[in-house]
């Protein structure tokens, strides 16, 4: 991992300015166009002095600006990016005033130097919040409220974010097709969008973003809609995502990622972020089902609270359900139960998922959360951690993740689940609990460290060394991760899930170094998270090749 100061305002200006007067004067569209340039450079583009070359066509602003620009610095950042798209974005007004280019390209560096250094006041405000130095938190809340608010936004491979979609959008359509009750959802859908199946639904959403997808990052994305038969269809899929999502709870840069697509006129379309719209492929698809088809129906067809009965119910049950079947052996050596299993069997606060193979045991918890906008980008640990506590360990007397898995682990010493499985061995056990989460900001660097200081405290409160012994570490795992790699944990091998689990855990244990950067830069690199280090693992194998469930989801869609 590497960390470069990032420049500001100050670096190069001493005057007055302030955002709002720098971009006012500015033509909206042209903004939305340069800005989603840079917001696409923002990932690769690292160094001060290449960003410089490449931001300004004078040659004067050049040689005025890259002798005060140290090396080794940066300018370009995602946080920044977004944050200048969302001020531009909400910029009500066409401006008729004539800027030239050189005036432009300087208003617009000025105003992304100015975000830079809010950055920079919210950070330096942050770090005087850190636990004291030498506690159990100092080291993960360091790294956490350097890195919490835009990991997710800045790491990711979006060919694979698009696949785990698409996945999830397939399952929600097979979901909704075998339920009777929603037959009437299904046909009103398709005739919105003048398709006779859910899969030719999905072929021409294919058709639309896969070139988006390719397009070429070094430019802005744009898509124009050719005046032809087909025209009244691509019209309504790309206005799927221009209309606004009803959050749970409300993600960061909110208005971004409910309209990743910002509307010119009837043909013309920007797309604001790549990230965004193939993010919200699963979430508007079930968004669509929830309000809009939901509330169109006749008053006797409609389904009270359908987003909490048929949405949460599919991501926390369904989903987790068939992905993890997938994710073990389907030998009859390998025990699995689904949470519904033991409810079945009159057990409450039960795991959500089970798998036994003889005294090995899988303990699965679900949690499809994530923290609020202003949570996440607040870099102060204060808040981030009473948030991480409220949804993984307790909410006033609610137990949590962490809790309802500890106390899960003492059922299973007490052989408390005996209706559903009692053929272990209590001496023997060999305990994996997992925390699964539905959002890629969980998969930020140092959070698996930080959960397991507060699993580990509770573990002592409530076991002793010897049965402590027989408990693994909480690992935090992406249910993304699992669907793209489910086949490659099903082989088994030197590749089964519970022998990532503990390569992970052996690489990301703190070695002690004399070198204080050495240290540093060792304690950096070992912060990720296990869906990144199974990445990296597989991208060392032929594994990353494309395994045979992406045939099956083809073979649903009567591809080619």
């Amino acid at each position: 991992m590497e960390m470069r100061l990032r420049l500001n305002y100050e670096n190069f200006f001493n005057e007055n300015d302030n955002i709002q007067n720098l971009i006012e004067p500015l033509n909206k569209l042209d903004l939305l166009r340069a800005v989603s340039f840079i917001t696409n450079k923002s990932r690769t583009e690292k160094d001060s002095i290449e960003t410089i070359n490449n931001w300004f066509r004078n040659p004067l602003h050049k040689l005025n600006l890259i002798p005060r620009t140290p090396a080794n610095t940066t300018i370009l950042n995602i946080f920044s990016s977004l944050k200048l798209l969302t001020y531009i974005y909400e910029k009500d007004t066409q401006t008729e005033v004539i800027i030239d280019t050189d005036e432009f390209e300087l208003r617009i560096f000025k105003a992304y130097l100015l975000l830079n250094s809010e950055q920079d006041k919210i950070e330096e405000a942050g770090k005087n919040k850190l636990p004291q130095d030498g506690s159990d938190e100092h080291l993960s809340a360091s790294l956490l409220i350097m890195t919490y608010h835009n990991h997710d936004l800045q790491n990711y491979i979006l060919n694979e974010v698009f696949l785990s979609q698409f996945i999830k959008a397939i399952d929600f359509f097979q979901f909704i097709e075998n339920d009777p009750k929603l037959a009437p959802h299904l046909s009103l859908f398709l005739s919105t969008y003048k398709c006779n199946t859910w899969k030719e639904w999905v072929t021409n959403l294919l058709n639309l973003i896969i070139p988006v997808i390719n397009h070429n990052n070094e430019t802005y994305s744009e898509i124009r809609l050719e005046d032809d038969h087909d025209f009244e269809i691509n019209s309504n899929f790309i206005n799927l995502f221009t209309v606004p999502i009803d959050y749970n709870e409300s993600p960061d840069f909110v208005g971004l990622r409910s309209n990743p697509i910002l509307k010119i006129d009837e043909k013309t379309f920007i797309i604001l972020s790549k990230l965004f719209l193939v993010e919200r492929i699963f979430k508007s698809v079930v968004f669509e089902f929830s309000l809009k088809i939901n509330g169109s129906l006749p008053k006797e067809l409609r389904i009270k609270d359908f987003r909490s009965i048929y949405c949460d119910h599919f991501s926390e049950q369904v989903l987790l359900y068939n992905t993890l079947d997938k994710c073990f052996p389907g030998s009859n050596k390998w025990i699995k139960f689904k949470g519904e299993d033991f409810k079945k069997n009159g057990y409450s606060a039960e795991p959500d998922y089970y798998v036994r193979f003889k005294n090995k045991i899988f303990l699965f918890e679900s949690k499809d959360v994530i923290l609020r906008g202003e949570v996440k980008q607040s870099r102060d640990f204060s808040i981030l951690s009473e948030s991480l506590k409220e949804k993984f360990l307790k909410h006033d007397i609610q137990k949590k993740a962490i809790l309802q898995i500890i106390e899960n682990v003492k059922r299973l010493f007490n052989i408390y689940y005996e209706k559903i499985d009692n053929k272990y061995k209590v001496e023997f056990l060999n305990i994996f609990p997992i925390l699964v989460v539905h959002d890629r900001q969980f998969d930020t660097p140092e959070l698996n460290r930080l959960i397991n200081i507060w699993f580990k405290n509770e573990l002592r409160k409530n076991f002793s060394a010897k049965e402590i012994f027989k408990i693994n570490d909480l690992v935090i795992i992406n249910i993304d991760t699992l669907i793209l790699y489910q086949e490659h944990f099903r082989k088994r091998g030197e590749y089964g899930l519970e022998i990532m689990i503990n390569k992970y855990f052996e690489f990301i244990r703190p070695t002690i170094i004399k070198s204080k950067e050495e240290f540093r830069q060792k304690y950096l690199n070992t912060s990720i998270s296990f869906s990144l280090f199974v990445a990296r693992k597989f991208d060392q194998t032929n594994f990353k090749n494309q395994p045979s469930y992406i045939e099956n989801y083809i073979q649903k869609l009567d591809l080619k």
